[in-house]
């Protein structure tokens, strides 16, 4: 199906015409810009007379009423302009009645009309991911939608069709349009990406990846149950999903999708679970190609791997079956394939976002359902880049990790639950860097078919109204302030460590799924616990990975590393760590770092012996090298105060300290608050979360002390009340929601708005805002109310202000309500408000 089909709707015979005249739509069109349309007839006329046409929207507006003489001489069409600058709906209608006196036909004059119409979209004009977008996964009802929109939804969803038949499913996303909210394309390339994790009609999703097992389980040796289908190398596969998303692309172009996903929970397997793929004869030959690469010859790679391969074409690596049968500890052929697979995934996902990009330069590449840091592809240091946004399963620290490797990234996470720890964690990701929110409702607990609202959309109302109102906006145009502290992520070290857990274990590994990959271990414990004690220090900290490591990214601002267990350490990243302590960086490892390297062989003596000069023991050895120091240190996840209180004396010894340090009333740190700190010119927000606590627990609230390093100009920004100017606050944090407060150095001038006082209905009115905010990227919360004081949605916006001033248009209809309206323009950073009044006449 054609999209142009669903938009153009059957021409109408009024006056016994041939019904073959069209309207005929502009190429391309840009709110704000004129566009010229076409009344084209089905063969050219002579004759006088007009065309009469008629704009409308979705959301009820009548927008233009115009009559246009017309004196034809055998003419095809008449061109008439439309100016998009009154659009304020995407989803709009055209109908234009043309009559004509003197129609020669047969010899003779006739008099004809007819009558023709035809949807069209205007996309908005801004860019949807500088504010906080909430999304409906599940197809609703029309009267479902419009409650949804009052509670801050924002998307919904379209399905994609696997087929290679059609882009879309066109009655869904016509639903999402006339509702006037935006949309993404859904699992476009799920059979590509998602294969082993794939709806069926009758089966399991992950029924071809049970039957991979039992293969495998039926005869150990087949190696043909290690083969992916469909092999994620292979250029044949790879060609049909470049086709199927520039169709896809150019489809949906018009109304600018919010993302355009290539699939749902993807992976090289099911999700994040551990299996051999790929041994494909594709995966095998780009694999080899990729080994040239990383090996300066063949004998190198013999000698790493410790083979004897001949030819490039005989190199096949090692199953997991021969890992745990190795006894020489050199796990290298099997290590290298599983950086392989995370490789071969990017590299798909990247081919996909560049296939995207080509359709579109401006289009968003995603993908959905992301995973635990582990295995199924699920290297955050390649993934973070080769999409343009990830919907994650918040877990394992997979927020700050892909935001760490990619600022740009945009970031998403799920809804499933309701209640206070739903809106606490909602709050918690989008202070850790999420920019939406998608909603699963499978069982209508948000609004029902009639568009009544349910228990989950009842409870969070609240807080989207709090996000959607500006607070989202201004968290996303800000600029996180990190700490000189760096997290390294280290994909060899926990690839070595499932290996050596599998080998300790009774437990057989192929029996082991999804939900068993999410069991701690060692790394991940140890990831979560300094990151967790850092937060609640008040500090912030970014993860940094192997591969940045080796490229110098030490040499930047950094003055502390911790090697959260990491066991394998290659010899160029270990010659970069030393020069970082030599400098007079601080290395705090928790155990023995680079006991493997980076291809997973055992060390003779490990990577940084001379820098740790012995193993970890209960003692907490520090050694000194240069002018820094390396430090062992057991992961400090804030319980344990002995060695919490020495984690922050090693931070504060090398100069890092908390810009804004939390306390309690008695003076002991509270380490049971996050930090957040953003910068945004010369602002400064403070976001304070405590730890959640369940309903029964009567410690409901808590009184912290916020020490400021000077005296600042205090908003609360979610109270919406100016605390004055101080250097110290007393602050009451309750068990789910934020403090977020701005800090100024002085208080801030209230905004400004100007514009015309009086226009006609059908006339534009341009009004200019001004922020006086300190801010690099200001913003402004603008409600437009009519006369009878109702907000109206689709004229009422937040505002960036990239500079000092900024232009609002006013696009009155024809048929909204004389009278007074007034527009209030509320400073996000400050609260201080301005008003303006329009007069409007008929």
């Amino acid at each position: 199906m054609n999209l142009q089909v669903l938009l153009s709707a059957l021409a109408v015979l009024v006056g016994g015409a041939a019904a073959a005249d069209e309207l005929v739509l502009p190429k391309s069109m840009e709110r704000n810009q004129p566009a010229d349309f076409a009344y084209r007839f089905d063969k050219s006329l002579t004759g006088r007379g007009s065309l009469d046409i008629e704009w409308s929207d979705v959301v009820g507006r009548l927008v233009e009423r115009r009559r246009i003489p017309v004196d034809l001489a055998e003419v095809p069409e008449v061109v008439f302009a439309l100016d998009l600058k009154r659009a304020a709906a995407m989803g709009n209608q055209l109908v234009a009645h043309l009559t004509l006196d003197g129609v020669e036909e047969h010899g003779g004059n006739r008099y004809l009309e007819n009558e023709v119409s035809t949807s069209f979209i205007v996309p908005s004009a801004d860019h949807p991911w500088s504010d906080y977008q909430i999304i409906m996964w599940q197809g609703q009802t029309p009267a479902g939608y419009a409650t949804l929109k009052k509670l801050g939804v924002t998307a919904g969803m379209v399905q994609a069709d696997h087929r290679d038949e059609a882009s879309t499913s066109m009655p869904s996303l016509a639903r999402v349009v006339d509702a006037d909210l935006r949309c993404y394309l859904e699992n476009i390339a799920t059979d590509f990406y998602s294969p082993y994790h794939k709806w069926y009609d009758g089966r399991p999703v992950d029924w071809r990846f049970v039957e991979a097992k039992q293969r495998y389980w039926a005869n150990p040796g087949d190696r043909a149950a290690f083969i992916r289908e469909p092999s994620l190398s292979d250029p044949e596969w790879l060609n049909k999903i470049h086709d199927r998303l520039i169709r896809s692309v150019r489809a949906l172009h018009p109304y600018r999708p919010l993302y355009y996903s290539l699939g749902d929970e993807t992976g090289t397997g099911d999700l994040a679970a551990f299996w051999d793929f790929d041994f494909s004869d594709f995966s095998l030959a780009a694999m080899r190609e990729w080994l040239k690469s990383d090996y300066d010859s063949l004998a190198a790679l013999n000698q790493q791997w410790g083979t004897a391969f001949r030819r490039w074409d005989e190199v096949v690596p090692m199953t997991t079956d021969e890992a745990m049968k190795r006894s020489d500890e050199n796990y290298s052929a099997w290590a290298d394939f599983k950086e392989w697979m995370d490789i071969a995934f990017a590299r798909a996902l990247k081919s996909g976002s560049d296939t995207v990009h080509a359709a579109d330069p401006g289009a968003v590449s995603a993908i959905e359902g992301a995973q635990i840091p582990g295995w199924g592809g699920y290297d955050y240091s390649r993934l973070a880049t080769s999409v343009d946004a990830i919907e994650l399963y918040a877990y394992g620290e997979n927020i700050p990790i892909a935001r760490s490797f990619n600022p740009e990234l945009i970031l998403l996470t799920t809804s499933f639950g309701s209640g206070p720890s739903e809106a606490h964690r909602v709050w918690r990701e989008l202070i850790r860097g999420t920019r939406g929110l998608v909603l699963w409702d499978d069982k209508s607990e948000f609004v029902g078919e009639d568009g009544s609202l349910g228990d989950r959309g009842r409870a969070a109302a609240p807080y989207f109204g709090e996000i959607r109102n500006g607070l989202g906006a201004l968290l996303i145009n800000s600029r996180r302030h990190m700490d000189p502290i760096g997290i390294l992520y280290s994909p060899a070290s926990r690839r070595m460590q499932w290996l050596l857990d599998r080998r300790a274990s009774a437990e057989e590994w192929s029996r082991r799924g999804a939900s068993t990959e999410y069991q701690d271990d060692a790394i991940r414990a140890s990831t979560r616990q300094f990151a967790h004690a850092l937060e609640h220090m008040g500090l912030q900290h970014r993860f940094v990975s192997s591969e940045q490591v080796r490229r110098g990214e030490l040499r930047a601002d950094y003055r502390i590393l911790i090697l959260p267990h990491t066991i394998a350490v290659g010899a160029n990243e270990a010659a970069e760590i030393r020069g970082f302590v030599e400098r007079g960086g601080v290395v705090i490892a928790d155990s023995e770092p680079g006991q493997f390297d980076e291809h997973g062989r055992r060390l003779m003596k490990p990577a940084l012996s001379d820098i740790f000069a012995g193993p970890a023991n209960r003692s907490a050895a520090s050694f000194v090298l240069g002018k820094g120091k390396a430090i062992y240190l057991a992961s400090a996840n804030g319980r344990d105060r002995q060695n919490t209180r020495r984690l922050s004396r090693i931070l504060d010894n090398a100069g890092v300290k908390p810009p804004f340090p939390v306390l309690r009333i008695d003076g002991r740190p509270a380490n049971d608050v996050e930090t957040h700190v953003f910068r945004n010119g010369e602002l400064t927000i403070v976001a304070l979360q405590r730890d959640y606590l369940p309903p029964a627990n009567r410690d409901n609230r808590e009184t912290v002390v916020l020490a400021l390093p000077r005296i600042f100009s205090v908003y609360d920004l979610r109270a919406g009340r100016l605390l004055g100017n101080t250097d110290r606050l007393e602050l009451d944090l309750g068990r789910v929601e934020p403090v977020l407060l701005s800090l100024s150095e002085k208080p801030v001038a209230p905004p400004s708005i100007t514009g015309p006082g009086r226009a006609r209905l059908g006339e534009i009115a341009e009004f200019q805002v001004r922020s006086n905010s300190p801010t690099e990227v200001g913003g402004i919360h603008l409600d437009v109310t009519d006369p009878e004081g109702g907000t109206i949605a689709h004229y009422s916006e937040n505002l960036l202000i990239d500079g000092a001033v900024t232009t609002k248009v006013l696009p009155l209809a024809l048929n909204d309500k004389t009278g007074v309206w007034r527009l209030r323009a509320t400073d996000l950073p400050s609260g201080e408000t301005a008003t303006a009044e329009l007069q409007v006449d008929p």
